[in-house]
């Protein structure tokens, strides 16, 4: 009796084993099809950049203009924004009157190109006038942190964690549209020998 219920023991333990074998099988077949996928989901994607930039190239210039400009208007907005912070925090009504005298009074004084404008695909545009919008929403009401030759705590530090806020975040997203459109290789290309040198 003993020696039967050893054998029964002994084959469900080489059973259990086995299936345990097959599931592990199963498993680091499954992985392996995974890997596959993935790998062939992240060479899709690779493709598919690269193919999106070399369509951008003839754009290129354009789409550097443009983010050249983004750059400048959020890099701009933060360091207001840290002095302003320092005016606050210090009661510095100097600093807010420095802050104060700021050039931009209308949408025009941002100076920018219409002939760019006219020139750059249609996607672009909106990306370029939305950063524009963005930047001079923040930019325009900064003289009211200076009224009546006396700082306005109360509203720049309004102006510094609402609005200023909101248009950097925004200035931001939209720089992240135009991450690694134009390949690095051309953007470090040499400038220093014109294109027209090229040619006969």
């Amino acid at each position: 009796m003993d020696w039967f219920l050893n054998n029964i023991v002994e084959t469900i333990t080489i059973i259990a084993l086995l299936i345990n074998t097959v599931a592990l099988l199963f498993v680091i077949y499954q992985t392996y099809i995974a890997e596959e996928s993935l790998s062939a989901t992240k060479k899709s994607i690779d493709n598919a950049k690269t193919q999106r930039q070399l369509e951008i190239l003839p754009n290129a210039n354009w789409v550097i203009e443009v983010r050249v400009n983004l750059e400048f208007w959020k890099r701009d907005l933060e360091e207001k924004q840290c002095k302003l912070k320092q005016g606050v925090s210090k009661r510095d009504g100097a600093i807010l009157q420095g802050l104060s005298n700021t050039r931009i009074k209308n949408p025009e004084d941002l100076a920018l190109s219409y002939f760019v404008y006219e020139k750059i695909p249609p996607w672009l545009k909106e990306l370029w006038i939305s950063g524009a919008q963005y930047y001079y929403n923040a930019i325009a009401p900064l003289p009211y942190i200076w009224r009546k030759n006396s700082p306005n705590f109360d509203y720049a530090e309004s102006w510094s964690k609402e609005r200023c806020t909101e248009s950097i975040e925004s200035i931001s997203i939209l720089l992240c549209y135009l991450d690694e459109m134009v390949p690095p290789v051309i953007l470090d290309t040499p400038a220093s020998i014109s294109r027209k040198e090229f040619f006969k």
